[in-house]
């Protein structure tokens, strides 16, 4: 996204998207033929050799491949050692039992940085891969809007709202878009929609507003594509860089250097 222009008075906020971490429960076991310890370590490494100074790290789901408590305090243990604010809700291989929500797993929680807030929401259902955002949430989206008319809001989750052109994926998107949607409409403080599970990059847009998706940090989903298929891009993150002013700019880096032996004849994950 293009900003104008800051002023000296202005201030501006860096917020960071990882997601797809899939983690397994033991650092030395891979996933889909690599190890996505190691590639979401790379991944935090080029953060904060990038961005030492970031207000938050948004992590949107699918934290864990084997998710049990050990994967899970795994990476908050880690996590707590790089001195950034870091937040995380889940996806569809998430376990709600034991995944470290910052509030209860029905209730948004939101982050505040000055004239921005970020609202972070649980579209993962127990036992399903698609996404449903349940109406509690939405209610309580649509109260922190009207509340919150003066703020800059993004709003973060795990499943693809729209579809990706991808079959296989899109059959696993939010299955109530038209409920969010219908919310989102009727006000005009909504910035962007952030959310992963495509392990890809993409942006579209609806009514104004910016969708977007980020790489995992791991292997990644060929686009465009009818059935499963993996993909030779690197793994990444998005940074997003918020200005007072209501406007923000926002890249997708990606992890050069590493090694991934991708198997092609892999059928799912």
């Amino acid at each position: 996204m293009t900003s104008s222009a800051l002023t000296p008075r202005q201030q501006s906020w860096t917020i960071i998207q990882i997601t797809d971490t899939h983690l397994m429960d033991q650092e030395d076991l891979d996933f889909v033929s690599i190890n996505p310890e190691q590639t979401f370590k790379a991944v935090i490494q080029d953060i904060m050799e990038q961005y030492p100074e970031a207000d938050a790290i948004i992590h949107t789901g699918d934290l864990a491949q084997v998710p049990v408590v050990s994967t899970y305090e795994r990476y908050i243990n880690f996590m707590e050692t790089l001195n950034v604010p870091f937040y995380q809700i889940p996806g569809n291989h998430d376990n709600a039992e034991c995944f470290p929500f910052y509030d209860h797993k029905d209730e948004i929680h939101t982050i505040q940085l000055g004239k921005w807030s970020i609202c972070l929401m649980n579209s993962a259902v127990k036992g399903k891969v698609d996404g449903w955002v349940e109406q509690a949430q939405l209610e309580q989206l649509n109260q922190i809007l009207q509340d919150n008319q003066d703020q800059s809001i993004v709003l973060a989750c795990h499943h693809h709202p729209f579809e990706m052109k991808s079959r296989w994926i899109d059959n696993h998107k939010l299955k109530n878009t038209e409920q969010l949607t219908d919310i989102l409409g009727q006000h005009n403080n909504i910035k962007a929609v952030l959310f992963g599970h495509v392990h890809q990059d993409s942006l579209h847009k609806w009514n104004g507003i910016p969708f977007l998706s980020t790489p995992s940090t791991c292997v990644q989903f060929k686009p465009l594509s009818e059935k499963f298929a993996l993909d030779e891009q690197a793994p990444g993150y998005r940074v997003m860089h918020l200005h007072e002013n209501g406007r923000f700019e926002t890249q997708v880096h990606r992890i050069s250097g590493l090694i991934q032996k991708i198997n092609g004849e892999i059928s799912g994950y």
